[in-house]
Formats: structure tokens, sequence, C-alpha cells
């Protein structure tokens, strides 16, 4: 995935088959964060249904109680929700794509099987985020909107912001046709640096290299952006990958702050 300032992952302690994390990242500040794979059968879609333990060894790992890690309705759509002490048992059932807090020991995350998860992290006004970025949202610039609700939420600073960047499908093996592509160069400038053309219209696309851009051009630095840097398609061994698999499992990437 072509893709500047990837980092080492490193398996988690404790659950080293089935968590991994970007050291860079994690270093960061007072936070925790990680990126499940589908070992131990960790994110399996049983009848193709979430389950209310779907989550619980990650949050064994953060040593929270389940209901402290929050995962909304995902729409592909542009929806940022804030998770507080007194909403957070409700926001399972809200329709978005995109999860902020300011409260420790909440971990906020979002389920992927090719799409882009982002975390985020203020580290002087402490705040985080999960981000989950298809195409769809990637092109309504979710991220953007995401640290743009930060600012304005908790006074975060574009300029001193930390992202990473999870597992996601790669351009290698991403595919669009070309109404596709009509949305994403309506939307960004910078397309001819993340897409490539394919035989008749058809498209390559890299979302995590349009993410990124997202990210600078909304003023995080480059060296503050993270990027695991590997193919869900490519890594289905590792990974669930809807492209290469139809229907399958979820991966959670998921950040909390500290208590």
């Amino acid at each position: 995935m072509g893709n500047q300032n990837r980092q080492q992952m490193r398996a988690s302690s404790g659950e080293a088959e089935c968590t991994l994390t970007l050291p860079a990242f994690g270093e960061a500040g007072p936070f925790l964060h990680a990126f499940t794979t589908r070992a131990d059968g960790l994110g399996v879609r049983r009848n193709g249904g979430k389950r209310h333990d779907d989550w619980e060894p990650v949050a064994d790992l953060f040593g929270i109680g389940n209901d402290r890690l929050v995962t909304v309705n995902q729409v592909h759509g542009e929806a940022v929700i804030r998770v507080t002490d007194l909403n957070y048992l409700d926001v399972r059932a809200v329709h978005a794509d995109a999860v902020i807090t300011s409260v420790p020991r909440m971990a906020v995350g979002v389920e992927t099987a090719d799409c882009v998860p982002v975390l985020l992290f203020d580290p002087v006004k402490p705040a985080v985020a999960a981000v989950h970025a298809g195409w769809r949202s990637t092109v309504k610039k979710i991220v953007q909107k995401a640290v743009n609700r930060m600012s304005e939420e908790f006074g975060s600073d574009p300029g001193r912001m930390v992202a990473a960047i999870g597992p996601a499908v790669g351009p290698e093996c991403y595919e669009v046709d070309e109404p596709v592509m009509t949305q994403v160069r309506d939307a960004f400038s910078f397309w001819k640096l993340v897409a490539s053309p394919r035989a008749g219209d058809r498209w390559s696309l890299d979302l995590v290299q349009a993410n990124r851009m997202e990210l600078l051009q909304i003023g995080l630095p480059e060296k503050n952006i993270h990027t695991l840097g590997m193919c869900t398609s490519c890594r289905k061994d590792l990974f669930y990958s809807y492209r290469a698999e139809g229907r399958t499992g979820r991966m959670l990437s998921t950040i909390m702050l500290r208590g």
C-alpha cells in the first residue's frame, strides 16, 4: 500500500494473536489502542449478526467493562457522535461513522472488513476518536469532519493531533467503476494521487492514501500520521476482507484515554 510513515506492528501482550498496535502511535500519549485480527474467531459474524459480547476480549485487555467499549450503527455516512457518561449505553443504536470522546476509560471503536479505520488523539485537550471510512464516507470527508468536531467540542488543534490508519484494502485489490470515480474527482483536487486507471472504465483506488491526504489538508503534520500499511484483501489469513470473501466477520479498531 503506497503510504508514507508506515509503522511496525506489535502484538499486544495477553492477546498476541488477536490484536495489533502501532508502537509510534501508542507512544504519543496516555491512551490505549488496538486493531483486532481474525485470530481465534474474534469478530466472526454468526448468521451475519452482531452480538453484545463481540469485543469482550478487547474490553478485558483494556481493563474495562464490555459496556464501556462503544461502537455505533455504521451506515457509510458522515455523522460524528460524541460519547459521554450520560449517553454511552444508547449510542450503539445511533447511525454514525465516527465516534469521539473525552471521557477517560471509555473506549470508542469502529468495525471494518476492508474500509479504512482511523484513530485520532489530541494530547493537549485529551480526546480520542474512531472513524470508519469506506469510499462513500471518504468522499464525504468524514475524517475531516471528525477533526472539526473535536475542535468544536474539545478545542482540539489539528496541528497537534496524532492519527493512526489501520488495516484496510489496498489499491492493488480495490477496483472501482466510473460512477465512483466521478465522485472521487468531484471531492478531491488530489484525485490523481489516489487513483490509477485500469482496463475499460475501471480504476484502482487508494482509500488509505485518500484519508491520509485529507488529514494533511486539515492540518495534521505528516510526522503525526501513522499507517499500518497492510492490505486486508492480500492478508485474509490475518484480516477479514469483504472484497476477498463476501459475507465475513469484522475487525475492531479502538482507542481509549487512560484513567
